[in-house]
């Protein structure tokens, strides 16, 4: 069945508007009966509600969902047999604002890896792995950066769904070690992350092959490009780590966000002791910033 603007779900919420359509399903806005809350519903596609992988899939991602608790994940409502209640984000992905912006000054990537780093903190912590960290599942909203999407998240005890030797993610933010036959584990979603803060440093990710093979390829056979040389070297060692190659020299999720934030702490700081036009991190000029950039933006 397809979904139209005023369907009532599980009697319970009315559809407002699509956000997102695809072939595993889509995203609409909706509102409680009678309520004035604004919630995301995510239906799998009309043509996977015969499919048990699919619809194990989606009660994975709800049991998931409802084990993380974190500011930085995104918050189950409710659920159904065919889909889940979500809170409503408002803001934009990543993936979005880098389309608009191309990069982000250091001191907001510091910021929005902290957040996100809490989130799968708090998720490994519960157990659960994410799987698909990438721009277009983390949300900038007015409460921070926000991880989306545990559509292929996996947690401990769970029955693994995907077969042996098949590798699920994006290849741009794939680590190394699921290439070589490796679980996903909580250390390679700490290397996705570093791969998104790449892409904010940069305006590119360090690997893009002419396929996704070969992209996928990259990210175990060639060293992650040097991050630019004026950025806070705090910044760029903290991004260094979280991609090395072997996961076991990878910082946690906890160091990640602890780390993040004493960044920012110095830099306010430093910025405070040597006034706003200066970075005071590591004595370089700022970088070029866009019109939407504030001056709390900067180092």
């Amino acid at each position: 069945m397809t979904h139209e603007p005023g369907d009532v779900v599980a009697d319970a919420y009315v559809l407002l508007s699509p956000i997102h359509r695809g072939g595993m399903g889509e995203v609409w806005r909706a509102a409680p009966l009678g309520g004035t809350e604004v919630v995301a519903v995510k239906f799998i596609a009309p043509v996977l509600l015969d499919d048990e992988t699919a619809t194990q899939r989606l009660a994975i991602e709800a049991a998931n969902m409802a084990r993380v608790e974190s500011r930085h994940v995104a918050r189950l409502i409710d659920r159904g047999p065919d889909h889940l209640v979500m809170e409503f984000l408002e803001g934009e992905s990543l993936a979005a604002t880098l389309s608009r912006r191309v990069t982000l000054p250091s001191a907001e990537v510091a910021r929005l890896v902290g957040e996100c780093a809490d989130g799968l903190a708090a998720a490994h912590l519960a157990g659960v792995t994410h799987r698909d960290v990438k721009p277009s599942n983390i949300i900038l909203s007015p409460r921070g950066a926000v991880l989306t999407d545990l559509g292929i998240s996996h947690a401990l005890g769970q029955v693994p769904l995907t077969a042996t030797g098949r590798v699920l993610g994006t290849a741009e933010y794939l680590a190394p070690e699921l290439l070589t036959g490796a679980p996903a584990s909580a250390a390679s979603d700490v290397y996705a992350l570093g791969i998104c803060a790449f892409e904010a440093l940069t305006g590119a990710p360090p690997f893009r092959g002419a396929t996704p093979l070969e992209t996928a390829a990259a990210h175990v056979e060639k060293p992650v490009p040097p991050l630019p040389g004026d950025l806070p070297p705090f910044l760029r060692d903290l991004v260094s780590a979280m991609l090395a190659k072997d996961r076991a020299g990878r910082p946690t999720a906890l160091r990640v966000g602890a780390t993040a934030r004493e960044l920012l702490d110095t830099a306010k700081t430093t910025r405070a002791r040597n006034g706003p036009d200066t970075l005071g991190v590591d004595g370089g000029a700022p970088r070029p910033r866009s019109q939407h950039h504030s001056e709390e933006d900067q180092w």
